[in-house]
C-alpha cells in the first residue's frame, strides 16, 4: 500500500504539467454532455487536481455547488489549492466505486479520464448512477482506441524503452 500512496503523491506532483492541457481541452465537452448549469449541485469524481472541477464551478456560479472527489489524498489536495478559495466548492477523498454520499444528491456526476483505471468500472457507474438525482446526468470520458488517443506516440516510445512504465489500464474501457 506504501508504494502505492508514493506514486499517487508523485502523481499529483506533477499532473497539472503533465495533463492539464489535455484534461482543459476535454473538460468543455465533458460539461456540456452532463448539461451543467447554473445552480446545480454537481460531483466530479477521480477529479486529479481538480481542473474539470474549476471549469464546472464557473458554470454553476454562486448558487451551484461542486465537490471534486478522488481517491488520493494527495490530488484531493492538489484540488484544495485550486477549489479553496470558492465558497461554493468542496474537496474529498472518495472511492468512485463505493461513494459516502446519499442516494439521489447530485444533478450531475462527471468522471474525466478516471473510469479506466477503476479496477470495477461497472461498480463506479452503479455508484454515480446511485448518488445521481432524477432527470440528472453522468458524463464520462475515457480513452477509446489507441490509434485516437492523445499520448499513443508518448506511451509506446516509452513502453519500447522502459516496458515497467506502461500504462495497462488506459484502454480498458476502448471499443474493439
Amino acid at each position: 500500500m506504501a508504494e502505492e500512496l508514493t506514486y499517487r503523491d508523485e502523481a499529483a506532483a506533477g499532473y497539472d504539467g503533465a495533463f492539464a492541457r489535455v484534461t482543459t481541452h476535454f473538460a468543455p465537452y465533458l460539461l456540456r454532455a452532463a448539461h451543467i448549469a447554473p445552480g446545480m449541485r454537481v460531483l466530479d469524481i477521480a477529479a486529479g487536481t481538480g481542473l474539470a472541477a474549476e471549469a464546472a464551478l464557473n458554470i454553476v456560479g454562486p448558487t451551484g455547488h461542486v465537490i471534486a472527489a478522488d481517491l488520493s489524498p494527495a490530488m484531493v489536495e492538489k484540488s484544495r489549492g485550486r477549489l479553496g478559495h470558492a465558497k461554493n466548492a468542496s474537496v474529498a477523498v472518495e472511492d468512485g466505486q463505493a461513494l459516502s454520499f446519499p442516494d439521489e444528491s447530485f444533478d450531475a456526476v462527471v468522471c474525466s479520464l478516471g473510469l479506466m483505471f477503476f479496477p470495477d468500472p461497472l461498480r463506479g457507474l452503479a455508484e454515480f448512477r446511485r448518488v445521481l438525482r432524477p432527470g440528472g446526468r453522468v458524463a464520462v470520458s475515457v480513452n477509446t482506441v489507441p490509434g485516437r488517443s492523445y499520448n499513443t506516440r508518448i506511451n509506446l516510445a516509452i513502453a519500447r524503452h522502459v516496458p515497467s512504465l506502461a500504462p495497462p489500464a488506459y484502454f480498458r474501457l476502448a471499443t474493439k
